[in-house]
């Protein structure tokens, strides 16, 4: 376990380049809405636009951090794979890495979100605080678990391309993994819509009312902010087959990388 952090902690920090870049791109985007809002009249409603924003895409954090990492390795590979621990250990010290890199940039732009929307007049009257304790929760949780599935499908469809390396050109590796990903996600989206699909998914189900959307209209007069709301039909059965399939994929990559790519 000791040698395992000891990993986790040398991932950090060769990470840090690609966790201070989203950072640093937030604030100068936050500073360039609020500045542009303030003359307006709509300062911390153009900070909530783009901090809401940056939230939402870090469901893609987990893969452009993985793939900043792998990318890096792939230059060394031969060293990285001479380490005796197995594939899914060093994955694994690369998705926690990415992990704590995601909630440290979560944790700026929610709280950037939370302490604008509190600041912001106009959003206030259309919101109550409960409708956004219960929305930061909701979108919280569920912005984690696609950022962890994304990362899962991500270093399936890397630890393929690393195989076809091996024997292709880099070119050819990447169309011929490309293929792979649109026969794979072809025949996914034809057993979502099979029958047996909705036996393994659509059960445990239940409803949430929940705030669905803020619209911001801005002409010369000022802005107004509008807020909807939507009740949310969810079911047990699909988050747990969502998981199952992302730690499929995930073992198949550590499998992959321990069999097929070790060098």
């Amino acid at each position: 376990m000791s040698a395992w952090l000891s990993l986790t902690k040398k991932e950090l920090r060769l990470g840090m380049p690609v966790f201070l870049m989203p950072i640093i791109v937030f604030i100068v985007s936050v500073s360039i809405a609020f500045y542009i809002g303030n003359r307006n009249g709509f300062a911390w409603e153009a900070v909530v636009g783009v901090a809401a924003a940056a939230t939402g895409v870090q469901i893609f954090y987990l893969a452009y951090y993985l793939f900043y990492s792998l990318q890096s390795e792939k230059k060394k590979l031969h060293l990285w794979l001479h380490n005796p621990m197995p594939g899914y250990s060093l994955l694994l010290a690369k998705v926690a890495a990415g992990f704590v890199s995601m909630l440290i940039t979560l944790l700026l732009t929610g709280t950037t979100v939370l302490v604008t929307v509190n600041l912001s007049s106009m959003i206030n009257e259309q919101i109550q605080v409960a409708n956004i304790t219960e929305l930061v929760f909701f979108a919280g949780i569920h912005l984690v678990l696609l950022a962890l599935s994304f990362a899962a499908f991500f270093l399936f469809y890397w630890m393929i391309f690393l195989v076809f390396t091996r024997r292709l050109g880099t070119v050819v590796s990447f169309l011929s993994t490309f293929v792979i990903f649109v026969a794979l996600t072809s025949f996914y989206n034809w057993f979502t819509q099979s029958l047996v699909y909705q036996k393994l998914t659509m059960w445990g189900g239940f409803q949430l009312e929940m705030l669905e959307g803020i619209s911001f209209n801005v002409d010369n007069s000022g802005a107004e902010v509008m807020s909807e709301t939507a009740n949310l039909s969810l079911f047990a059965g699909s988050y747990l087959f969502e998981t199952i399939l992302a730690l499929l994929l995930f073992f198949a990559a550590s499998w992959m990388l321990d069999k097929k790519v070790e060098v």
